[in-house]
């Protein structure tokens, strides 16, 4: 019982997190204030989290786990390399576009520090580059890719179109469904990836 009320705790906090360091930005969000929010006293927060840099990474870890668990299910339940990037495509820009809080310091806060894009580019996000990077290879494989790009940069390339639609959606600040935009951006995506078909 004493493990689900820390588990609750913990989750409050980071729910408090997020809507602060949206509010505020990650600098002028202070740990007294996140706290507050949380309906917890300032130390509490440090028996969870070292310092405000490492409740950043959590946050974006546990939106990283949400869309890896989502992500696995989609993928699991289409059998084609075209069916899964569309699925990879569509998942991204829902999860994204369904908490404007969570995005701003997904594709804004996070930004600010060198160190902490460091360690997500070694673990969160090049695990993410691996399944694309793998999808790619099945979809070569399959002939309906084309063989003459370099999977690995094919995914670096299919993950910088859809990091930049959620960050042109944030600081654009439009009241648009960014999922809206899911269609689009797979047509746009598999215009250069698709093989020519023999009749071409």
């Amino acid at each position: 019982m004493a493990r689900k009320s820390n588990d609750n705790k913990q989750q409050r906090i980071l729910d408090a997190a997020v809507v602060e360091i949206a509010q505020h930005g990650y600098y002028h969000t202070t740990v007294a204030r996140i706290a507050a929010r949380a309906g917890v006293a300032d130390g509490t927060i440090y028996l969870y989290f070292k310092n405000k840099e490492e409740l950043l990474l959590r946050l974006f870890e546990r939106a990283m786990e949400r869309f890896s668990h989502e992500g696995r299910e989609r993928l699991a339940a289409v059998a084609t390399a075209r069916e899964k990037l569309t699925g990879i495509v569509d998942l991204h820009l829902s999860l994204v576009g369904e908490d404007r809080d969570l995005a701003i310091i997904t594709q804004v806060e996070l930004r600010h520090s060198l160190h902490v894009l460091a360690h997500l580019s070694r673990t969160l996000v090049g695990d993410y580059l691996e399944v694309l990077t793998r999808v790619i290879e099945q979809g070569q494989a399959e002939g309906e890719f084309r063989r003459d790009l370099e999977p690995t940069f094919v995914a670096k390339a299919v993950f910088g179109v859809l990091d930049e639609m959620a960050t042109d959606w944030v600081l654009s600040r439009r009241n648009t469904r960014l999922a809206g935009r899911a269609p689009a951006v797979t047509d746009f995506l598999l215009s250069g990836l698709l093989a020519p078909s023999d009749s071409d």
